[in-house]
């Protein structure tokens, strides 16, 4: 039996390592790439360890290794036009949108989760079904909605936008949370002439803080990273976000770089590693808050 349970372990152990060295491999080899030229990662030399070989003047062939290079961030922050507007506008987005989405979708969470009226239950159930619902689906409608309320083009529109798509997952989440949270606790708020008010911001949200960082986690990569909605709601540089900009890359240049792709790519993920190194030990708690009790 211990045979087994030891075999069982390494052969996880293997399995894990895999799977961590398959999911560290891309940003090993955009870091790589952001220090060497076009033409090193064209051929396959991007890594450290790559060599390749030349004839020399004597006719004999010489092992070389491609040099590291700075140039590619130097040439982003020199030439890439619209860089500084593309990271502001992603920023205030994804601090914005996060703040508001935790904001409306926890007030919500605690009426679903503390609240008995009509219909409860299946509003709830109306609300996650919605999720299974791409959001390519909704693109045109919602294309339409921007330009009756004119919000095309604006940064508010595409704030409004997603908030709305970031609402879904904080109230899933945080709902489980409140209604893990002990009734008694509220109760002696209440007997001690706590309000609604004071018992959701000072008993219930520092309780569920685990909760809201990770839904707060969750909401920020996925506003950082989105793509399709920044896309198709602007037009003009001064409301387009980073992964828009980043596509705009070769159209800017007029040559492909590669090198400058990946410094662009590697710059653009380092404030979600900032965020997600800050906040990581309450990631995991908050995603498995209220898990055992429904």
């Amino acid at each position: 039996m211990a045979v087994e349970s030891k075999a069982g372990r390494t052969t996880l152990w293997i399995i894990l390592l895999i799977a961590g060295l398959m999911s560290i491999l891309p940003f090993a080899w955009i870091i790589a790439g952001s220090f060497k030229t076009h033409i090193a990662i064209q051929s396959g030399r991007v890594m450290p360890w790559a060599t390749y070989t030349e004839t020399d003047q004597d006719g004999n062939r010489v092992v070389k290794r491609d040099p590291l290079t700075v140039d590619n961030y130097r040439r982003v922050f020199s030439k890439l036009s619209g860089l500084p507007t593309y990271y502001f506008n992603t920023l205030y987005l994804a601090i914005a949108g996060t703040f508001l989405a935790l904001f409306v979708g926890s007030l919500a969470a605690y009426g679903f989760a503390r609240f008995r009226f009509v219909g409860n239950r299946v509003l709830f159930l109306l609300l996650l079904l919605t999720i299974m619902i791409p959001a390519e689906v909704t693109l045109i409608g919602r294309f339409e909605l921007m330009f009756q309320f004119r919000l095309f083009d604006k940064i508010v529109g595409l704030l409004i936008a997603y908030v709305a798509g970031s609402l879904l997952l904080v109230i899933f989440i945080m709902r489980n949370v409140f209604i893990s949270i002990d009734q008694d606790i509220l109760d002696a708020a209440m007997i001690d002439g706590a309000s609604t008010w004071q018992a959701f911001w000072e008993i219930m949200v520092p309780i569920g803080r685990n909760g809201l960082a990770a839904c707060g986690i969750l909401t920020f990569l996925g506003i950082w990273n989105e793509f399709l909605f920044a896309l198709t709601f602007t037009s003009m540089d001064k409301v387009r976000t980073l992964p828009v900009g980043i596509m705009l890359l070769k159209s800017q240049w007029g040559l492909f770089d590669s090198g400058v792709l990946f410094a662009t790519v590697l710059l653009s993920f380092l404030p979600i590693i900032i965020v997600f190194v800050l906040l990581q030990k309450y990631f995991v708690r908050g995603l498995s808050a209220g898990a055992l009790k429904q």
